[in-house]
C-alpha cells in the first residue's frame, strides 16, 4: 500500500508485540526519514529511535520502539515536525507497522548533541497483533464544511489526519487564485494548557496528508499580512 492510500486506512495503535523490528527494517525507516520532505528547510531538527526502557511515559501500554523528535525553536517548528513525521507515520503504517503519536512520553536522561534543539514529541511504533487498518466509515471526523469555508473534496486527506484528542484544530479558507489559507483554532486557557502545542503539530500533520496527496503541486508559504479570522491563528498558506 502506498502512502496516499494509507491516509484512508491508518489509525493510532495502542497494542504492540514486544518483539523489536529487525535491523534492516529500522534502517529502511531511517533512510525514509532522511529523505522526507520538510516544511521549512531553515529549521534544524533531529530524531532518535529508542527502546521502551529509555522512555518515560504514563501510558499503560508499551511499544518496542519510540521515535523521539527534536527541533530548533523557529517559526512553524512544531508544524515542521508534524509535517515531516506524519510522512514517516504513513510510511510505517504502509509497511504494516503500527504507530501512535504520544504527547505524554519523553526520553530518559537523553542529551541531544545540538543544545539548540529541544525535545518536541514522541511516536510509538512496532508490530501489532491486531489489524492496524480501518475502513473510511470508521473515522470520527468533522464534516468538510466544518473545517473549511466551503466543502472541498481536495481537503479530505487533511480531514482524515490524526490530532491530539481528536481535536481537529484546523480550518481552511479558499483564495481567488486557487490557493488556501490554513488556520488553527484558539483555545481557552485550560484546554490550551493540555493540547495547545500539540495542535501546532496537528496542523503540520494535516499539511503532510495534503502534500502526500499532491506531491507534484504542493507548495507551502507564509503571508506577511494574512487575513485575520476570528477565533483562529494563521498557520500558513499552500497550493495543491
Amino acid at each position: 500500500m502506498n502512502l496516499e492510500d494509507t491516509i484512508y486506512k491508518r489509525q493510532s495503535i495502542r497494542l504492540y508485540d514486544d518483539t523489536p523490528l529487525d535491523n534492516q527494517t529500522l534502517n529502511e525507516i531511517r533512510n525514509f526519514i532522511e529523505n522526507a520532505k520538510v516544511l521549512n528547510p531553515n529549521i534544524k531538527w533531529s530524531y532518535d529511535i529508542l527502546s521502551t526502557k529509555n522512555i518515560r511515559t504514563i501510558m499503560r501500554w508499551k511499544a518496542p520502539h519510540y521515535l523521539v523528535l527534536f527541533s530548533e525553536e523557529k517559526e512553524n517548528y512544531y508544524q515542521n515536525i508534524g509535517f515531516i513525521f506524519q510522512q514517516v507515520d504513513l510510511f510505517l503504517q504502509s509497511k504494516e507497522i503500527g504507530t501512535c503519536w504520544i504527547g505524554m512520553a519523553s526520553p530518559k536522561k537523553y542529551k541531544n548533541e545540538d543544545k539548540n534543539q529541544k525535545f518536541i514529541i514522541t511516536i510509538a511504533f512496532g508490530k501489532s497483533p491486531n489489524n492496524i487498518k480501518r475502513e473510511i466509515n470508521q473515522f470520527k471526523r468533522k464534516d468538510l464544511d466544518e473545517i473549511s469555508d466551503k466543502s472541498d473534496e481536495k481537503l479530505v486527506p487533511a480531514k482524515l489526519a490524526p490530532s491530539a484528542s481528536n481535536s481537529q484544530p484546523w480550518y481552511f479558507t479558499h483564495n481567488d487564485d486557487g490557493s488556501y489559507d490554513l488556520y488553527r483554532v484558539k483555545l481557552g486557557i485550560i484546554r490550551n494548557k493540555f493540547v495547545g502545542k500539540w495542535n501546532k503539530i496537528d496542523t503540520g500533520i494535516a499539511l503532510a496528508h495534503l502534500y502526500v496527496s499532491n506531491r507534484d503541486s504542493f507548495k507551502f508559504y507564509k503571508k506577511d499580512s494574512p487575513k485575520e479570522l476570528k477565533g483562529y491563528y494563521y498557520d500558513g498558506s499552500f497550493i495543491i
